[in-house]
């Protein structure tokens, strides 16, 4: 018995200095800012010194504490304020990885628990973009989403008459290069001539949908690209384009089935990409008579 009573003793004072330290801990840790809230890498330069070469694994380890963080705070309603210090940290070890750059463009523009695009948000979003593309110049999918940012979702929250134009016209040139490129949907084409015209660029609209129109694969699509463009230009020789489009899918489809007609343009010599600008037969492309 007494035994027993000396151990329970002895578990009754260890209980309460557990307790004490819990409540001394506490008391010291109030005020403070909880652990989600404090960033705790290094500034990106130091943190890229810091990585010892090892940039991309230490990059994909921030990559999904970024992912986590911005989801937390997202479902908690709470502000995000170092997801911009997460993402510079990470295009810094490694500027080369690209999915942070599409990410951002949708997830950093609507960070606010609210869901209402902040400014200093969709600044930040639409710079990360632009180095985004330095870096890859001929990406379809981040022309497309600096474009729509630009044209259509900056104006809803900018007033700025100046500013608004010069996003309203480097979205729309985003946009075209997207449908170039042979990104987004085949009726990009026409969208990227819309938003141009819109900004009375017709001549530049008018350029884009002549240099579309052999890349069209769908006959009625491209009917509607040759329409839109004899408004907006009289001149135009529409059938030398038809001719010279159904000679270029009929060689790609004979010789690269496996690839668009935009593709077949894009691996051609520049000649041949020249003569098919000017509505021409793309002679390089013919068959050789038997």
């Amino acid at each position: 018995m007494l035994r027993l009573a000396t151990l329970l003793f002895a578990l009754f004072f260890l209980g309460l200095a557990a307790a004490w330290a819990r409540f001394e801990l506490r008391l010291q840790l109030a005020g403070s800012p909880p652990p989600s809230d404090v960033f705790v890498l290094p500034a990106p330069g130091a943190a890229r010194m810091l990585a010892a070469g090892f940039t991309e694994a230490a990059a994909d380890a921030v990559w999904a504490r970024s992912l986590v963080y911005h989801g937390e705070k997202f479902a908690k309603k709470l502000d995000s304020k170092n997801l911009h210090a997460y993402l510079d940290a990470l295009t810094t070890l490694d500027p080369m990885f690209r999915s942070p750059y599409a990410w951002s463009g949708y997830a950093v523009v609507f960070a606010h628990w609210s869901g209402i695009p902040q400014p200093a948000d969709l600044d930040y979003a639409v710079r990360l973009l632009r180095l985004g593309l330095e870096r890859f110049p001929d990406d379809p999918e981040l022309h497309g989403i600096l474009g729509y940012q630009l044209y259509y979702e900056l104006p809803r929250w900018v007033k700025d008459p100046e500013l608004l134009l010069r996003a309203k016209v480097e979205g729309a040139e985003h946009i075209r290069r997207q449908a170039q490129l042979g990104g987004g949907p085949p009726w990009l084409v026409l969208s990227a001539a819309t938003a141009l015209e819109k900004l009375n660029l017709d001549d530049l609209a008018a350029r884009h949908l002549e240099q579309s129109a052999h890349a069209v694969d769908d006959p009625e699509l491209r009917a509607q690209v040759l329409d839109r463009l004899a408004r907006l230009r009289s001149s135009v020789d529409l059938d030398a384009m038809r001719v010279a489009g159904d000679t270029l899918f009929g060689v790609a489809r004979r010789r690269l089935p496996w690839v668009s007609g935009n593709q077949f343009l894009m691996l051609s010599s520049p000649e041949a990409q020249a003569r098919m600008a000017e509505g021409l037969m793309p002679e390089p492309f013919v068959e050789d008579s038997p």
